[in-house]
């Protein structure tokens, strides 16, 4: 059996870590390298300001804000080039776009960034899956780079790749080593580890609690929900989070994942009442109009009937049923949402006899639910029944 890998970090929610720039590399105004100026840091700022009129405090920001909006152009960039290769789109006619990436990286990199050094491995391991575009020697060579010039988040982009890699503990390792320095990202990916025993880490949900409440000390909206999570369901031992509720509303706000469906369970664990209910049902409508995977497959759930009575709905099957393919067609959705989304497609088809449609979405599950490939088998049967029925009554009309 497979190990209950954890996915990988939230892209949504990159690291907030505030790595330091190679400064010696930064551009003052007048377009000279700072390591050609005056290197004191006792007279660097006031040669600042008698030179240019402005404190190093601010040219070092402005530096870095230009930094960073390169890197999002490029990033940007990277983007488009992988979505045009998944598309098809031959690799030798993206040859001079992939080289001009590169170039741009490393001349962002000589100005100071070594979150530079970071999509440069990026941008090899796009290339490296359409071999016209593979850099020989590429790969995490670049990422390493910026891990030994002190670089905090690329740990969380390493753990994140052997993760991907289903090499658990190396990702383990990276994102100890990112923890160790401070990163949130890596802390919060430490502690799915934890809370499933993967990874050489020892299985405690009481070790995962701790490692997601050092997460949210950097301000990382993930931890919360899952801090959450945990605590709900083990409420006698594990202390309530201090403001939970107000952060839990501003993850909400922010879009983060879980944040809604953890909240709304907070509500209705401490009141049943019909005002709370009809918020709980809003909180979910808005979440999911948003985006939020887990309120999308809450929604459709309750649509369904799962709930419906409880929650003083009527039961939609039709609108159940959209927002289940809205979850499968997300590009956000996990392996395991898109697969759940699509076994109960196939228990609402088979419900209303449409057979061939509901073995179709139970050949999607079928790999990693059991009942799903013997309902498939049982759709396909049925489904072909009917269509000989119908065959047999061409000369009448047809259900």
């Amino acid at each position: 059996m497979k190990p209950d890998l954890p996915p990988v970090s939230p892209l949504k929610f990159p690291p907030l870590n505030l790595d330091q720039p190679l400064e010696s590399r930064l551009k003052l105004p007048d377009g000279s390298m700072v390591k050609e100026g005056y290197r004191d840091p006792d007279c660097f700022d006031i040669h600042c300001q008698s030179r240019f009129g402005r404190s190093w405090f601010s040219i070092r920001a402005e530096c870095i804000e230009h930094l960073e909006a390169r890197l999002g152009a490029i990033s940007v960039r990277i983007k488009t080039l992988e979505t045009l290769l998944k598309q098809g789109q031959p690799p030798e006619s993206l040859l001079t776009a992939y080289d001009d990436i590169y170039e741009q990286l490393e001349m962002v990199y000589a100005d100071g960034s070594l979150g530079a050094l970071v999509m440069i491995s990026k941008l090899y391991l796009v290339g490296a899956q359409f071999p016209p575009l593979a850099t020989p020697g590429g790969g995490l060579k670049a990422a390493v780079m910026a891990a030994e010039l002190g670089y905090v988040s690329v740990y969380s982009f390493l753990g994140d790749y052997h993760l991907g890699e289903g090499r658990a503990y190396e990702a383990a390792e990276a994102y100890e080593s990112g923890a160790y320095k401070g990163c949130s990202v890596s802390k919060y990916q430490l502690a799915q580890f934890a809370e499933r025993g993967v990874g050489g880490q020892l299985k405690s949900v009481r070790a995962a609690f701790d490692l997601y409440a050092e997460a949210t000390t950097g301000n990382y909206p993930p931890a919360w929900v899952a801090m959450a999570r945990l605590w709900l369901r083990n409420p006698g031992e594990m202390p309530r989070p201090e403001h939970l509720v107000g952060m839990l509303k501003e993850c909400v706000e922010m879009r983060c994942e879980g944040a809604a469906t953890a909240l709304a369970e907070i509500y209705l664990a401490h009141d049943h009442s019909s005002d709370t209910k009809r918020m709980v049902m809003s909180l979910y409508r808005c979440a999911a109009v948003g985006g939020d995977i887990e309120a999308q497959l809450k929604l459709a759930s309750l649509l369904a009937g799962e709930g419906a009575w409880e929650m003083e709905i009527k039961p939609d099957l039709e609108e159940a049923l959209w927002w289940y393919e809205w979850v499968y067609d997300s590009e956000n959705a996990s392996p395991a949402q898109a697969v759940l989304a699509h076994l109960k497609l196939g228990h609402l088809f088979m419900a209303k006899d449409q057979y061939d449609r509901a073995a179709h979405h139970f050949a999607f599950a079928s790999d990693t639910h059991l009942e799903a490939a013997e309902l498939r088998r049982i759709c396909e049967e049925k489904g072909e029944n009917l269509r000989r029925w119908r065959q047999h009554n061409t000369g009448g009309e047809c259900l």
